[in-house]
């Protein structure tokens, strides 16, 4: 049987124990193909991700149900962050 490559997980010890005040989505510019991941905290830091790709974006909404699992609450949200950015 062959080993299954583990997952990549990159813990970011900085943010433990630390409220989120904002976290957002932004591209720098009109149709980049780059994408800015800003985690801002209470304590005035702030985290910055920069995502290089063609990004499409899925959003889902989960809560715990009667049983304890996760399941979706509304509808996902498909599509490139411009189209997915409400005015």
């Amino acid at each position: 049987m062959m080993n299954k490559p583990k997952r990549a997980v990159l813990v970011m010890d900085e943010a433990m124990g630390k409220r989120i005040r904002r976290l957002s989505l932004a591209e720098p510019y009109p149709k980049s193909h780059e994408i800015y991941l800003s985690i801002e905290f209470d304590d005035d830091t702030e985290i910055l991700i920069e995502v290089e790709c063609r990004p499409l974006f899925g959003i889902t909404h989960l809560a715990r149900n009667t049983q304890g699992e996760l399941e979706p609450v509304k509808a996902s949200r498909h599509g490139s962050i411009r189209s997915l950015c409400r005015e």
